[in-house]
Formats: structure tokens, C-alpha cells, sequence
């Protein structure tokens, strides 16, 4: 049987963070994965308006720990800035599949309201097959 591609979002959710709460990430990328290529960040807490939050700092290493692929500022943008289509982010390593994603990820203490949830969405290619 021939293997096909297929797009795959692997979903790392960081949930009820708390204020000032530093959280470990831990997460196991799927065997069927190729490679990921980027990711886009998610909140449950929406920016009001005309405002746009400042949520935290997260910082991930890749492919078992060989990689520190990325430092970032979350922010959660107003309703009104979203569309239907989203780019990701991109990754200047790919991620290997059935590697590990570790890091952690600081709230700032800023957000008007806890807890709130977090999900990284990384945008990955797997065999299908």
C-alpha cells in the first residue's frame, strides 16, 4: 500500500494557567508525523476592543531537547482582528516526528481574567497509510 501525505495539527494544551503560574511543557509528537513546520498559539482570553493582551512568554525545545527552536511573546489579539485564515508561524527547524516538544510556558500576571487555557497548535505533515 503507498503511503500518502496529509496536513496533521498536533494540539499541546496548557490549561487553568493561574496568575504568574509558570507551567512545564512536556509533549510526545505522533510517530505517524514527517515534520512540522509551524505553529500558531490560541487563548481563551480574548482581548477586548481595541486592546490587546499581553498573556505570557513560552519557550520550546525540539527533537528531544537538540533544538531550542523558540522564544515568544503571547499576546491575545481583539475579536475583531480575526479572519477565517490563519497563517502559522514558521519554524526555522523542522520538528521530527515521535520527538519530544519540551519548555515551559511564564504568565505575566496581566490577563483581566483566570484561569485561562492555552493551545499550541503546531502545523506538521504525516504519512497517511
Amino acid at each position: 500500500m503507498q503511503k500518502t501525505e496529509r496536513q496533521q495539527w498536533q494540539i499541546i494544551v496548557v490549561d487553568r494557567i493561574q496568575k504568574g503560574e509558570v507551567r512545564n511543557i512536556k509533549f510526545k509528537v505522533d510517530d505517524l508525523v514527517r515534520h512540522c513546520k509551524g505553529f500558531i498559539f490560541s487563548c481563551n482570553e480574548v482581548g477586548q476592543a481595541d486592546k490587546n493582551y499581553v498573556m505570557g512568554d513560552i519557550s520550546l525545545f525540539i527533537n528531544t531537547r537538540k533544538i531550542h527552536a523558540l522564544n515568544y511573546t503571547i499576546h491575545s489579539k481583539p475579536l475583531n482582528t480575526y479572519n477565517r485564515k490563519t497563517e502559522t508561524l514558521a519554524l526555522k527547524e523542522c520538528i521530527e516526528g515521535g520527538s519530544f516538544v519540551h519548555g515551559y510556558y511564564r504568565d505575566l500576571g496581566i490577563s483581566p481574567t483566570y484561569p485561562y487555557n492555552l493551545k499550541i497548535y503546531l502545523d506538521c505533515i504525516s504519512d497517511n497509510g
